[in-house]
């Protein structure tokens, strides 16, 4: 499911994904009570950033109290062995309001 950053609701946002792929991209995905949602732009494209702070920023001022990095990992692959579904590394990372920059 989608939704704009227009849609947030401070206080409403129970969790903040990070999710990081190759060559620096992240995109975000929020997890409310209604579900999870990734992060879109007015024409329904997922918000892209270049890094860490840069996707942390829009989220600013709406309160989230657990974000996430979630990393997937192409190890397996890499080593001959079979790919089958791995759950990606999770990484727990200061809130939007906590950090400084």
């Amino acid at each position: 499911m989608k939704i704009t950053l227009e849609q947030l609701i401070a206080g409403k946002v129970q969790r903040l994904f990070l999710r990081s792929f190759e060559n620096s991209l992240y995109l975000t995905e929020v997890e409310m009570e209604e579900g999870r949602f990734t992060v879109c732009d007015a024409s329904g494209l997922p918000l892209k950033f270049r890094n860490q702070l840069d996707a942390k920023k829009p989220f600013k001022g709406l309160r989230i109290t657990d974000t996430w990095l979630l990393q997937e990992s192409a190890y397996n692959e890499m080593i001959g062995m079979p790919s089958g579904r791995v759950e990606p590394l999770q990484v727990k990372l200061l809130n939007p309001d906590q950090d400084l920059s």
